[in-house]
């Protein structure tokens, strides 16, 4: 479905055989290609993730704990990828926070409780360890139960710059960790590849903070 936005005159989304994004250059459109579905080991978990969520909020939490999810949700908003403001269903909070507990082998919500986000990162780089692990340095130090969340684009060309919406997750640091963080990609740097990635604070209740960004070219020993 295209989210449109008359005042900037902009699109997202699909319609029809057309795809809607904005890059450096502007608003673009592009034919609409069926996605390979490799089905990876973290697909297959995010999909169980999120089936364990519509179970969970069914089956378990009761009628009481819903309704504080559905408190929180009609007072709090979100954005979508225009930058509009938009009201999640308590589901999706549910869900949304969840999905990102249950990935990091934390323990998942059953009521929101203060579901603001943790304040960002004031500084922080990427060093190159090996073609396979990555460092973040940061500031400051992590609230408690906190983690950092980094996200990056896999290998690039030198002249490439993709924004967020091009990363993938490459995962999350053990809670309270000091700096540096150290990260396995999953995949292999080539020498004069770059990688470019977010990096971010999670707290112990799934929300993430706005993201700092950084990259560098990997040169191989």
């Amino acid at each position: 479905m295209a989210i449109i936005n008359p005042t900037l005159g902009e699109m997202r989304g699909k319609l029809g055989g057309l795809v809607f994004s904005r890059n450096k250059g502007g608003t673009y459109a592009r034919s609409m290609a069926v996605p390979t579905n490799p089905n990876s080991a973290r697909q297959q978990a995010t999909r169980n993730w999120m089936a364990w969520c519509a179970t969970t909020w069914e089956s378990v939490l009761t009628e009481a704990q819903r309704e504080q999810w559905r408190e929180w949700a009609e007072t709090h908003s979100s954005l979508n990828s225009l930058g509009q403001t938009i009201f999640l269903t308590a589901l999706d909070w549910y869900a949304k926070a969840n999905t990102r507990l249950l990935d990091c082998a934390a323990t998942p919500l059953v009521v929101p409780g203060d579901l603001t986000a943790p304040d960002p990162l004031l500084t922080m780089s990427l060093g190159i360890t090996t073609a396979t692990v990555v460092a973040v340095t940061f500031t400051p130090v992590l609230v408690a139960s906190h983690r950092v969340v980094l996200w990056g684009s896999g290998p690039l060309g030198p002249g490439r710059n993709p924004n967020f919406r091009q990363m993938r997750l490459i995962g999350y640091s053990a809670a309270d960790a000091a700096s540096p963080a150290s990260f396995t990609l999953p995949y292999t740097l080539q020498d004069g590849s770059k990688l470019k990635v977010y990096c971010g604070v999670m707290s112990d209740r799934g929300r993430v903070s706005t993201f700092l960004t950084d990259d560098e070219i990997y040169t191989a020993p």
